[in-house]
């Protein structure tokens, strides 16, 4: 049956979505070019013009998550765009803020108009009443299908067997989906060797890497080709902090000993990482001041806008001519790249931060967008959390062992000794860090008791925004190579000293939900 159209749909300007997000299942969901292969085939039919087209690769079960879907929406409010062809509503949203949006938008006619492959729509009351009844559906469908697959987690965890990429040094089996050692077992475990005797991360990269370490992604339905995934400093850094490696399985809501529920083989034991975490709490304060590497802001987070290289400029210091006084400067190093002067001065770095906090001003309804940013990553949090805090009870327990030893030496020596002036030092410094320590433990058991504690109160997140300009001009190099990586992922500068960010989220969904002010380019 035809359906009867209000409007001259040749008139209207539509623009194409498509959308396939990694957590849909297999082959139930068209890839994105047959999307928008039946899209243009029913635009032609209809003779209707579409003048963008997009294409998006995320979860629509959570509002809020799709920059593309955001920016349509804002772009369709500032009549760029009339009305919108998408292949199924399940493509266009899968739960109920953003589909209520979308009926609100045509009731007001700031959408004129929606057409989908797989359904007919009309604009009006039954219309409306049908497309909202299928955004339901498509919601509980989601609902559903994750409430199963929690359900699967859970039941796996109490197995020993956890979801995501494997640990470095083992594979999941296919059989049983337990973690088995792998070829690469041996050089890990040496790895972890290695950072107890003090090893540098970067000297352990290295070693790695000259073993061919490497880790390859799987072939399935939606991965068609493997990939090689290299170890970094960073993975490192993490695999360094977890507890997995000598047997405990850390999870949002379990924690599990899988020594004791299948014959798991262990890397390492427990007091080789205890001695690994306490390694980042060794307190300096009788380094002499004057060997102490002085401190150099964004070091390893300035990359070049001219060649785009995936290396980060170098930071030092250089000599202006006929300056007396060494400038801080950022310096790219690849020998293809087509930049005027190799060096930029890192005032330029920093005058254009300046600039762009100075535009940096998010009212009452900006956090209402961050709080629902961060509950969203509040189960990843917690886990990062769990972590830490296994880190750091693992350092606890290896600054009270040296503790317990060099008090128990402290009754055999003469106190007019230099010996014993140095142990009863070392057992204060112990006694300091092992407080220190616990207020940390305390802190974060807090928040994961309470993760409403993970994210910034309101007035802290305001006051945040407000004196963030004021807060970069004013302090020192170590407070302001922190707030830029609070609020930055990382900053290119070009050819002409023009500054450029990614913001790190939740800053990003919120910049991309207001009108910035010309300037400084706010890539997203």
């Amino acid at each position: 049956m035809a359906i009867k159209e209000t409007v001259d749909i040749t008139k209207l300007r539509y623009v194409l979505y498509t959308r396939k997000s990694t957590t849909d299942e297999g082959s139930q969901v068209r890839s994105l070019g047959d999307q928008k292969k039946d899209c243009e085939k029913l635009a032609e039919s209809l003779g209707i013009n579409i003048v963008a087209k997009f294409k998006e690769s995320k979860s629509a079960k959570k509002p809020n998550q799709r920059p593309i879907f955001s920016q349509i929406i804002r772009d369709i409010e500032a009549k760029k765009y009339d009305a919108i062809i998408c292949w199924h509503p399940d493509r266009l949203c899968r739960n109920m803020l953003e589909g209520g949006m979308m009926i609100n938008m045509l009731d007001e006619g700031t959408l004129k108009d929606i057409r989908f492959h797989s359904h007919q729509f009309s604009n009006d009351a039954n219309g409306k009443m049908l497309l909202g009844m299928l955004f339901v559906f498509s919601k509980q469908y989601s609902d559903d299908l994750s409430a199963k697959v929690s359900r699967g987690v859970d039941g796996n965890l109490d197995e020993g067997i956890s979801s995501g990429s494997p640990k470095w040094g083992y594979d999941r089996s296919n059989t049983t989906g337990l973690y088995e050692p792998n070829k690469f077992f041996n050089v890990v475990q040496e790895a972890w060797h290695r950072r107890a005797d003090g090893d540098t991360n970067a000297s352990i990269l290295e070693y790695l890497l000259n073993n061919d370490y490497h880790r390859m992604t799987k072939l399935t339905k939606k991965n068609k080709n493997t990939k090689r995934i290299n170890p970094t400093e960073k993975t490192l850094s993490k695999m360094f902090g977890d507890p997995f490696y000598y047997g405990v399985l850390v999870q949002t809501e379990q924690t599990v000993d899988i020594v004791q529920i299948y014959n798991f083989t262990p890397m390492i034991d427990e007091e080789l990482f205890n001695k690994v975490q306490a390694m980042g709490y060794a307190r300096n304060r009788d380094i002499n001041p004057k060997k102490r590497l002085e401190f150099k802001p964004l070091s390893r987070f300035v990359y070049c806008g001219v060649c785009n290289s995936e290396k980060w400029m170098i930071v030092g210091k250089n000599k202006p001519g006929g300056g007396k006084h060494h400038v801080l400067t950022y310096r790219c190093d690849d020998p293809g790249c087509k930049r005027d002067i190799k060096s930029v001065r890192a005032k330029y770095v920093f005058d254009g931060i300046y600039s762009l906090l100075d535009k940096f001003n998010l009212s009452d309804d900006a956090y209402e967008r961050y709080s629902k940013q961060i509950d969203i990553h509040t189960d990843e949090r917690i886990v990062s959390i769990k972590q830490d805090i296994f880190s750091k009870r693992g350092a606890l327990a290896h600054k009270q062992s040296m503790l317990e030893k060099y008090s128990l030496e402290l009754g055999s020596i003469d106190k007019n000794s230099p010996a014993y002036a140095i142990n009863s030092k070392r057992i204060d410094d112990l006694a300091i860090e092992c407080t220190e320590i616990n207020n940390m433990i305390d802190r974060l058991s807090e928040k994961i008791a309470n993760p409403s504690k993970i994210k910034l109160t309101k007035e802290q997140f305001l006051n945040l925004i407000k004196n963030a300009s004021d807060k970069m001009r004013i302090g020192s190099a170590v407070e302001k190579d922190r707030l830029a990586r609070i609020l930055f992922l990382n900053l290119k500068i070009d050819n002409k000293k023009a500054l450029s960010v990614i913001w790190r989220e939740p800053f990003a969904s919120m910049i991309n939900a207001i009108e910035m002010s010309p300037g400084t380019d706010e890539r997203t």
